[in-house]
């Protein structure tokens, strides 16, 4: 047996294990970590996490591991997440095991099948959100694992990871937040292109102040000699050591190698140059038979099954363990347990004999891999990859009718949850199609078909543009005669433009397909097309023509039996209702498509509804109930992993809305800014910086509200009428008369034809009141909000308050009597805090200037009270100096309610910041505070940085004084 060639000791990077450790202690304390290894091929990465993770056992933390891995040049699905989830099936106890998945089981069975029945064709037709719901199902059994006990996840060869891996990662390096997980992730450096996909996000990722990078050096000579050392057992002679550090350059996994040609009798000037000859010329010393086999395991990837090498080799079972066993003491295999085979000790030494073989021995063992796969799929052992690597041993074996079958059944099974990779093998199809002559029967569907699946996984992928393309061809290959497709296609085509902005074009396209198909007799995709086109009119806020398409698409869908169909449309039909004003009606059809929904367990559409009638409820007025209901939608999105669905991400921004209008402001900004943190993109991302800079407008914050939506546009039409009001509140509030005036103006000439009172009002009131307080109020701008204001309906006691504001402004900006007084009742039943403080202030105003002191105290008081308790400082202000003018009482509520600062608890900090925060606060230093809490002085260094950063100060000292402040620490003696 050759001598071992592995160092039985850890040698040299001290620092980055160091590193490693400290991360890890930061996670357990709540602060999650990212460490990310780069690092030639052979630099010793795969060492140091392996050694880390050791540690990371003997501390009490769990480690999950993962690779990325290979296959003919592409990433396999997911592939890590399958490794943690085998992992975790083998060490952990059935009933602890289904506690932790829970819901998730289903959808994770479609990744690794023995989570389920272990038959795929059982598991449920995947949802058109399968990909985001995966993710986001991995993403909280992570938050569940680590829940009582740190967690360390290692996910190594990141440059090799498919797009959904890389959606994943960067959904755990920027939402984890609060939970006790260090995340690690390697890749190779050296063989990535500047094009490579990995480069921006790891640049993106450092951003991040979770994040720490590490770049392996080579090592030095002190370190090399070391690692000699350790596998020989006693220092190596200097020629030796010169030789293999001279040739190796102190990169250790050829340190090895090169040690092991010499131990095998090369000669020093007869070493091979090359890393590539290095590996070949060890793998060729072998015996014939041995090197056959390894050949054979090369082209399957870096891993193996045994049974399946057995077949694909040939051969009697005595002869293939005599070669196993040479080739694995010999280093270059190591035996697999998790997967019950072998895989290469190093990708270096698969990808060099690989790039060896003939083309004709690599054409010959790929088909041997896809007739044994095809004949016994069980070979394949406990992956979800069977489909896939038929496809790759089929399309490498240059066997191009069963390529394209295979690709399209892998595109099938990996388009619920891969879908950038179900995309990929489609194209493959399509560009395998020409040349095949049964195509067709070869793939079980059309050349339409397959279009359409490339294009639906395109746009799952959020490739628009390219799904518009594919849409576009699929159409082409359509003739008249074939509406119902052609319909359909249009459909989905009209929700890739709505999701690009093209507005127009998509009802466009939507308005179409509805026209291809016949009313009579009804069918499902009349009903398909209709709530896709009732869909579309909601958006451009035409109220009208989505009822109409939505009674339509319920009578369709009730007609033909398709009640998922039925409920998407009740929603809409109850939502559109509603904004026309026939409220109660709409609001309990909405409720019954929300239901039905719900009973489907078509959970997406379940969430529209919540975030529908949460909406409604809002316009109602009836903020309370609005937030239940967003809240208890939240909750159905965290129970099936759809938080980050776009309906989730919507909800979010219902729940923030409704709590600014009952006045629970720092709540709404905790919600906001945990949106926010979450890296919620696109219109989603606008409406929560809408909403945080609504707040700071509103309470006199007027430079945070511009800051926030400093470069940015109105937006959607849902956004464009608020935007545009938080825009003019920060004008008026810093005397910008002129601006708040035209931009006012601005937004009415550009707003929607059809009326939206819930949004306009406000604008109506500001207007005026912009005019009342300009000093030199313009007429006839008074006079256009007047006439827009008696068009305006104002059917929900919010909006009737901002009519009787208008009312009191307009009477103001004309000179006439205008009593404040009048706009209290209609600002109190409107159930908004700010409204009613505001009006207080101002009929309090109006009775001082009225000489009547007693009858300005009481509502001076009661406002004072309100802006206190929600945070409204500039009302507040104003309310003080009412009372130092008029020489009135009211309490002295003090700085930290003026400035909007309701606690700590607002700030988000851990109990263990919190801990540090009273150190802090008591003048202590960081090794005393580290002393204190039995911490190292770094892990205490950043949590200082985190409470700094949480606090918006700038030094330990400013800290301190928010802590003095708050009354969360007492002063130091």
């Amino acid at each position: 047996m050759q001598p071992g060639l592995v160092s039985p000791v850890f040698v040299g990077r001290g620092e980055e294990l160091d590193g490693l450790m400290e991360a890890l202690e930061s996670a357990g304390v709540g602060e999650p970590a990212v460490v990310v290894v780069g690092g030639e091929a052979g630099v010793g990465k795969t060492r140091l996490v392996e050694e880390a993770a050791m540690r990371a056992l003997d501390s009490g933390a769990r480690v999950l591991t993962g690779s990325c891995i290979e296959l003919g040049g592409r990433g396999l699905p997911l592939s890590p997440v399958a490794d943690a989830l085998r992992s975790l099936i083998r060490t952990m106890d059935p009933d602890e095991l289904d506690e932790l998945i829970g819901p998730a089981r289903p959808e994770l069975a479609r990744l690794l099948p023995e989570l389920g029945s272990g038959d795929a064709a059982s598991l449920p037709p995947p949802a058109e959100e399968g990909s985001t719901r995966l993710l986001e199902m991995v993403f909280g059994l992570i938050g569940r694992l680590a829940a009582d006990q740190p967690l360390m996840v290692v996910i190594e060869d990141l440059h090799w990871a498919d797009q959904s891996t890389l959606d994943l990662v960067s959904l755990l390096v920027r939402a984890l937040r609060g939970v006790p997980v260090l995340l690690v992730l390697t890749f190779r450096s050296d063989e990535m292109h500047r094009a490579h996909p990995l480069w921006p996000l790891i640049s993106g990722w450092e951003r991040v102040r979770s994040v720490r990078r590490m770049e392996l050096p080579r090592f030095n000579q002190d370190e090399a000699a070391g690692q000699l050392e350790a596998i020989l057992g006693s220092p190596p002679p200097k020629s030796t050591f010169d030789t293999v550090y001279d040739r190796s350059e102190g990169n250790p996994f050829l340190i090895e190698e090169i040690l092991g040609a010499l131990q095998a009798g090369a000669a020093a000037n007869d070493l091979p140059m090359t890393l590539r000859d290095v590996l070949l010329a060890r793998a060729e010393r072998l015996s014939a038979p041995t090197l056959s086999v390894l050949r054979v395991a090369a082209a399957a990837g870096r891993s193996v099954p045994d049974m399946l090498l057995a077949v694909v080799s040939g051969g009697d079972e005595a002869s293939l363990d005599l070669a196993l066993r040479e080739a694995v003491e010999h280093h270059l295999l190591v035996v697999d347990e998790t997967d019950r085979g072998y895989r290469f000790r190093h990708a270096l030494t698969r990808d060099a004999i690989y790039s060896d073989m003939l083309p004709r021995e690599r054409v010959r063992i790929h088909a041997a891999y896809a007739q044994a796969l095809s004949a016994d799929p069980a070979l394949a052992g406990p992956d979800a990859s069977l489909a896939a690597q038929l496809a790759l041993h089929w399309s490498a074996a240059h066997d191009l009718p069963r390529a394209v079958g295979a690709c399209v059944e892998a595109a099938r099974q990996e388009a619920a949850y891969a879908p950038s990779e179900a995309l990929r093998h489609l194209e493959q199809a399509l560009e395998l199609w020409p040349s095949v002559q049964d195509a067709e029967q070869r793939a079980g569907m059309d050349i339409v078909e397959v279009l359409r699946l490339a294009a639906a996984s395109a746009y799952a992928a959020g490739d628009l543009e390219r799904s518009l393309a594919l849409y576009d061809e699929a159409l082409d290959e359509l003739r008249s005669g074939d509406e119902e497709r052609i319909a359909l296609i249009l459909a989905a085509k009209s929700a890739a433009l709505d999701d690009l902005g093209r507005d127009a074009d998509a009802t466009a396209v939507a308005e179409r397909a509805v026209s291809l198909l016949a009313s009579e007799p009804p069918t499902v995709a009349r009903a398909v097309v209709l709530v896709s086109l009732a869909g579309r009119r909601i958006m451009d806020v035409d109220m009208r023509g989505c009822r109409d398409a939505a009674a339509e698409a319920v009578a369709a869908a009730r007609a033909v039996g398709a009640p998922e169909q039925e409920a998407a449309a009740m929603i809409i039909l109850g939502s559109s209702s509603a904004y026309l004003g026939d409220i109660e009606d709409g609001e309990a059809e909405l409720r019954r498509g929300l239901e039905l929904a719900e009973s489907l367990g078509d959970y997406a559409l379940a969430l529209r509804g919540y975030l529908n009638l949460s909406d409604i409820l809002q316009m109602e007025g009836d903020h309370q109930q609005a937030a239940d209901v967003a809240t208890a939608g939240l909750a159905l999105a965290r129970r099936v992993g759809l938080t980050r669905h776009v309906y989730g991400g919507y909800l979010i921004a219902n729940l923030s809305e409704a709590l600014i209008h009952l006045g629970r402001w720092s709540e709404a900004e905790a919600v906001i800014n945990d949106g926010i943190r979450s890296d919620i993109a696109g219109v989603l991302g606008i409406a929560l910086i809408i909403h945080r800079a609504r707040i700071a407008a509103l309470s006199g914050r007027f430079e945070d509200a511009e800051r926030d939506l400093h470069g940015r546009g109105p937006g959607p039409v849902q956004f464009a009428l608020p935007t545009e009001f938080v825009h003019a509140l920060a004008e008026l509030g810093t005397g910008r008369f002129g601006e708040a005036r035209a931009r006012i103006e601005r937004a009415f000439a550009d707003g929607p034809e059809e009326s939206l009172e819930r949004y306009e009002w406000p604008l109506v009131w500001l207007g005026l009141r912009v005019e009342a307080e300009s000093g030199e109020p313009r007429a006839e701008r008074v006079s256009a909000l007047r006439a827009h204001g008696e068009a305006l309906p104002a059917r929900s006691a919010q909006t009737r308050a901002y009519r009787a504001f208008a009312a009191v402004e307009a009477a103001r900006a004309s000179g006439a009597d205008a009593r404040w007084v009048d706009a209290v009742g209609p600002a109190r039943d409107s159930r908004d805090p700010y409204l009613l403080a505001y009006a207080l202030v101002h009929a309090a105003s109006d009775a001082v200037l009225a000489g009547d002191r007693d009858g300005a105290q009481e509502p001076l008081t009661e406002a004072t009270r309100i802006a206190a308790e929600i945070g409204a400082g500039s009302l507040l202000t104003e309310a003080q100096a009412l009372a130092r003018r008029a020489r009135l009482r009211v309490a002295d509520v003090g700085p930290a309610a003026a400035s909007a600062e309701p606690g700590l608890d607002s700030f988000g900090l851990t109990e263990r910041e919190r801990e540090v925060l009273e150190l802090v606060a008591a003048g202590r230093s960081i090794p005393q505070i580290a002393a204190e809490l039995f911490i190292s002085p770094k892990t205490a260094s950043v949590h200082v940085s985190n409470i700094i950063s949480k606090l918006n100060v700038t030094s330990r000292g400013e800290a301190a004084a928010v802590a003095h402040r708050l009354g969360a620490a007492e002063p130091a003696p």
